[in-house]
């Protein structure tokens, strides 16, 4: 079952994106008739990609640190281990993924899923890795060597520490917030509702989870602005960033997700519309700002 993102949802943080692009601009209204920014919504902006620019770097290290372990367990041979660390060493990316742009073939080549190949292009990274370690799915599968493991292991960890130099010097704007945070939902409604990314471990809810997590960091960021000119739908969006929150709490046992597959069809519909009723109040947003 495909969750579509909805237009309305689309259209608004494309308007939110360019509008907030314009604190750097001449003061004049936007399309909405919005009054202009003021220097205290300006310096807000400011403190908030100041901070985002902290929580990526912050994520990018931690990313380091776990992708090692994991790619210690892969090469110990130690699979329960490596399958363990995998959805946790991930989330770490998934939350950051509003700048992965920034990176290049970097992107790709520690994210690319077998689906979105093109062909005879290389396969290389975590998706690789995870087709090894969960093949049940994978028919007529022939596993890799220990050395063709450890050869992936190892470029996936060099590729990520290179990820995290880039970040340490990457310049991240409201845009790029904004922008982040819309794709984020669209991962969300496009890839981990309906079970397509994590194809092979079924770990869906964790990159669920850690995609909301860096959506709702970059609108809570963003917030004061936003609350100041209309508290009401702030406080919407908040909620519902919170009602999604709960939908995904009720899928743990003890203090994990359930895996993909025993999730009910009305519990993947009930994701799927809380999400999109997200979007439908963040298209209002573009209204409130110039």
């Amino acid at each position: 079952m495909r969750a579509p993102t909805t237009a309305a949802a689309l259209s608004a943080v494309l308007s939110l994106s360019l509008s907030l692009a314009a604190c750097g601009a001449p003061s004049t209204s936007g399309p909405g008739g919005a009054k202009p920014f003021t220097s205290t919504e300006k310096a807000e902006v400011a403190t908030a990609t100041a901070a985002y620019t902290k929580f990526v770097q912050g994520e990018l290290a931690g990313l380091v640190t776990q992708t090692g372990q994991f790619v210690t367990a892969v090469k110990a041979g130690d699979d329960d281990k490596a399958r363990s660390i995998y959805p946790n060493a991930r989330a770490r990316w998934e939350r950051v993924e509003t700048i992965a742009s920034e990176f290049g073939h970097l992107d790709p080549a520690i994210d690319a899923r077998e689906a979105g190949l093109a062909n005879g292009e290389e396969w290389t990274g975590w998706h690789r890795l995870e087709k090894d370690l969960w093949p049940a799915r994978a028919k007529n599968y022939t596993p890799l060597t220990d050395a063709e493991q450890a050869k992936l292991a190892d470029k996936l960890l060099a590729d990520t520490r290179t990820i995290a130099r880039q970040g340490e010097h990457v310049k991240i704007t409201a845009t790029d917030i904004v922008e982040g945070s819309q794709g984020l939902l669209e991962e969300i409604a496009g890839e981990k509702v309906t079970g397509e990314e994590e194809y092979w471990s079924r770990t869906d809810l964790w990159d669920f989870q850690s995609n909301l997590d860096g959506a709702w960091k970059g609108f809570d960021l963003l917030k004061p602005v936003v609350e100041g000119r209309d508290a009401k739908l702030a406080n919407k969006i908040d909620y519902q960033f919170g009602a999604v929150q709960g939908l995904l709490d009720a899928t743990k046992k003890a203090d994990a997700f359930v895996t993909y597959d025993k999730l009910t069809t009305s519990q993947i519909k009930a994701l799927s519309d809380a999400v999109n009723a997200l979007g439908e109040s963040l298209a209002k947003v573009s209204a409130v700002l110039p």
